[in-house]
């Protein structure tokens, strides 16, 4: 049986139309709509918003905004009513979803530098932070609950310099020995195999093809498979060989999403990623997470 989720923000015009195609591209067994509580019926989305979505390959469910009234039906049989802020849910409660199914991108077990606010207007690099943020709050919102998580804990952690990397690199790897987890050090702009090979004794070369994104794992001279990988016993590090193009868009397609899916089957998981001031790129490596990352 297919679960219903509502993404609802101010204006249904930027966090809850992005959130919800993320949600729409990566939870298949989900049905979704997206809504404002102030949205003007049928007004555009803005282009900057359409054209961040197809940037980062993600499918509009609508390219209008939708008012509450007008989804009404389908927010009251909604299994879970996701809202960009809190004073929202007064609204959502008194149009007769349960509590319990309410949920905020506020969650107090976000960090508050990790909530989203309202991006119209606020220029193209403060857009797609944000939007990356609206993305990442409300996966991880979902990811915890029956059904759509994974079979091992993922969690991640930022970092703030080369000397935090190192810091963090030691912890997730004396993390990982104890619970034969895998390090993923997903810091593809500017990858550094040099710096996990000096913390992690176990390294493998992730290699993503340019051309169609594919990914390899590389030993030195040998290429591994993803299964000999999935088998390969003992605590185990993967960090980026080149610096990528697109990362975003990479970071959000399927073969990141599949890669941390499959180690996650097998063993629990630790993405090692950026610093979270730099750009959408950590929010939405975060977006495959756990809820609440972990910053110290």
């Amino acid at each position: 049986m297919r679960a219903l989720v509502t993404v609802v923000c101010r204006h249904n015009q930027a966090r809850s139309v992005i959130a919800a195609a993320a949600l729409s591209k990566y939870f298949h067994n989900l049905d979704v709509v997206s809504a404002g509580v102030a949205a003007i019926e049928g007004q555009r989305i803005p282009q900057s918003i359409l054209n961040l979505a197809d940037a980062w390959g993600l499918d509009v469910l609508d390219v209008v905004s939708h008012s509450l009234q007008a989804v009404e039906e389908q927010l009251i049989s909604s299994d879970f009513v996701v809202v960009a802020e809190d004073e929202f849910i007064s609204r959502i409660f008194d149009m007769g979803v349960s509590p319990e199914k309410i949920w905020s991108m506020q969650d107090g077990r976000f960090d508050r530098s990790l909530i989203p606010f309202d991006p119209i207007g606020q220029g193209d690099r403060v857009l797609s932070v944000e939007l990356a943020k609206s993305i990442m709050t409300t996966m991880q919102l979902l990811r915890v609950q029956k059904g759509f998580g994974y079979e091992f804990p993922v969690e991640v952690l930022f970092t703030t310099d080369e000397e935090d990397l190192q810091s963090k690199l030691r912890f997730a790897w004396e993390n990982a020995k104890v619970t034969n987890g895998v390090v993923l050090v997903a810091d593809f702009r500017a990858p550094n195999i040099q710096a996990v090979s000096q913390v992690c004794e176990s390294v493998l070369e992730l290699e993503v093809n340019r051309a169609d994104q594919e990914i390899r794992f590389l030993d030195g001279t040998q290429d591994w498979g993803l299964q000999r990988v999935l088998a390969r016993p003992g605590p185990l590090a993967l960090s980026g060989r080149f610096e990528m193009d697109q990362v975003e868009k990479f970071v959000l397609g399927s073969q990141f999403t599949r890669l941390v899916s499959a180690l996650a089957s097998s063993r629990p998981v630790t993405i090692v990623t950026e610093p979270k001031g730099l750009g959408p790129f950590p929010f939405l490596a975060a977006a495959n997470a756990n809820i609440g990352p972990i910053f110290e």
